[in-house]
């Protein structure tokens, strides 16, 4: 394991200034204003681009009789919220109108042509749309207005001659002192607009929606409006039935858990696309219903209940519930079938093509995930896309940032037959020119074969001894409402811990947990060493990890997840030494 400080070893600092100091190491120039943050820090929403010309489209929409509205709703967590948001203003403000809304069968984003009705006189288009100038124009041309609210890469030409008047593009990156916020967060600001403008209220449990669709788009959570944002939603989480329900689902055994930041990237995130991915069409519907109107009165879709009448939310729930089962399941089958047809070892890649349509390639970014994981090697998954223009292989890319390749989206850009990647630095879509394929594998093994992906070189903030380490600024790192995205949580060195007192967990005996005293080390899927333990091996072990406190059994014990580890010869432990650690 390669490790360095970030900046000093947090283990000797006194615990009063760690936090303060932690902040201003990931840039945050004011930590107290940062972890308070007011009113003030939110902009108004008529500093973003077309903002009144988006409320002005939406009020003269509602003058008509019997207007028909359209809200398309993106494929992901923070598409959903932002549909949710909008289409909750609707409901509260449209009474003589037809409010509908499309979801997309797959993981499509944005405008469908075929899914627009002609006698659409209003389009609105949240987390999604603003690229698409060639939809915009055929709707325009067929008399349907737009209203684009959306947080994606701005079009060079924003002209539309005409029907300049008929499409508003509400969009952060444009003209606007928060280019971080998400869908959710653009689409909350159109409801603040226009219920600024005609003095309406809205329910507050709108700020939960927002704050979920950003922390499930992972936006940066050192601009004070999102920490705003996400700090007064997590407030009115519990007010939203479905959202609070996700959360106590996964806290069953603790009574009323307040909300954190780390329940919407690992609960509520995790649940929702669990349905996009693998639900069928009415089960995604119930799904967005339940986070528009949570407690509407519905029948189960349960088998032996279907008489019974439930809240919209308590049938959310079991559904996504039952989609994430059916994921565990068809990942693992999925990595089988590429196990089976590839040599994971054979390259500096896996690249892998799937031909006979085997995989569930809705959850190919999830696959290529634990293949990462698995087998420390850049990973994409591809399946054939071909239309009259485009003849391509289509999927999913993952990695880490290594020495010399801190972002593997970057490098594919420069590679043999690349169209487009598409996404976050190590996590993304690609497309690649299907008679290129040879080729980009060449290339692309090349340049990783000059790099090295079993020598991570780790950023850390404390490095003590197993028996050395201060608890209390420990638990200062393992708080979770604090760490998100741009305010990483801080990495932990932990060298010399015997493991002699420990519990495997796990259906196969794959987890570790080592009791350390006033805290324990925790190592997930390390199936080669607890095989060793059990056979009565021993040793000594190094990590590197984040501070935790448990939540699900031993509630507030502090624990250290471990992210990599390196063994050494067993030293047992001091007798004495257990009598006051």
């Amino acid at each position: 394991m390669k490790y360095q400080l970030k900046s000093k070893n947090y283990n000797e600092q006194p615990s009063e200034l760690v936090l303060d100091n932690l902040l201003r190491d990931r840039g945050i120039e004011d930590p107290a204003k940062w972890l308070h943050p007011s009113k003030d820090y939110e902009y108004s929403p008529f500093l973003m681009h077309d903002m009144k010309k988006a409320v002005d489209i939406l009020h003269e929409t509602l003058k008509k009789q019997e207007a028909n509205i359209l809200v398309v709703v993106d494929s992901d967590t923070d598409g959903y919220t932002s549909g949710a948001i909008v289409y909750t203003l609707l409901g509260q403000i449209c009474f003589r109108h037809n409010v509908d809304y499309v979801l997309h069968p797959g993981k499509e984003h944005g405008i469908e042509l075929k899914d627009i009705p002609e006698d659409t006189d209003l389009l609105i288009v949240p987390d999604a749309g603003t690229s698409q100038r060639e939809e915009h124009m055929k709707l325009l041309e067929r008399g349907t207005k737009i209203i684009i609210a959306d947080h994606h890469t701005i079009p060079d030409n924003l002209d539309y001659g005409d029907y300049q008047n008929d499409i508003a593009i509400i969009n952060s990156h444009i003209d606007y002192p928060n280019p971080d916020l998400s869908g959710a967060g653009v689409a909350l600001k159109f409801v603040q607009g226009y219920c600024a403008t005609y003095g309406l209220q809205y329910p507050m449990r709108l700020y939960g929606l927002a704050a979920c669709g950003i922390v499930a788009d992972v936006m940066d959570m050192t601009s004070l409006e999102n920490k705003y944002i996400v700090d007064k939603g997590l407030q009115y989480i519990n007010e939203h039935a479905f959202l609070g329900a996700m959360i106590n689902k996964a806290h069953y055994n603790v009574e009323e858990p307040e909300p954190s930041l780390k329940d919407i990237g690992w609960v509520i995130g995790p649940n929702i696309n669990s349905i996009i991915r693998l639900g069928t069409m009415p089960q995604k519907h119930a799904v967005f219903q339940a986070l528009v109107n949570p407690t509407k009165m519905v029948l189960s879709t349960k088998k032996g209940e279907e008489d019974t009448e439930i809240q919209l939310f308590e049938e959310a729930l079991r559904l996504c519930e039952n989609a994430k089962k059916r994921q565990t399941t068809a990942v693992n089958s999925s990595m089988k079938i590429i196990e089976q047809e590839v040599d994971c070892a054979d390259h500096s890649a896996i690249i892998y093509v799937d031909e006979n349509q085997e995989l569930t390639f809705e959850l190919s970014g999830l696959i290529a995930n634990k293949l990462l994981s698995k087998y420390n090697k850049p990973t994409i998954l591809l399946r054939s896309y071909t239309t009259d223009k485009v003849k391509e292989y289509r999927g999913s890319i993952r990695s880490k940032a290594v020495e010399g390749m801190p972002s593997f989206k970057d490098a594919l850009e420069g590679i043999t037959g690349v169209d487009f990647v598409a996404g976050h630095d190590n996590a993304a879509g690609i497309g690649i020119d299907q008679e290129s394929l040879v080729e980009f594998k060449t290339h692309l093994y090349s340049v990783l074969d000059k790099l090295d992906f079993n020598s991570n070189l780790y950023i850390v903030d404390l490095i003590s001894d197993y028996d050395k380490v201060n608890i209390e600024n420990a638990r200062i790192m393992g708080r979770d409402d604090i760490w998100g995205h741009g305010v990483d949580k801080p990495q932990v060195v932990i060298n010399n811990a015997p493991i002699d007192k420990y519990e495997l967990m796990g259906k196969n005996l794959e987890h570790l947990k080592i009791d350390c005293g006033k805290y324990d080390i925790v190592l997930f899927n390390v199936p080669e060493l607890t095989e060793k333990l059990q056979n009565g091996e021993k040793y000594d072990i190094n990590i590197i990890g984040e501070f935790d406190v448990d939540k699900s059994y031993n509630i507030g014990r502090l624990q250290c997840i471990a992210a990599d580890y390196e063994l050494s010869e067993f030293t047992p432990r001091n007798p004495m030494l257990d009598l006051v650690f």
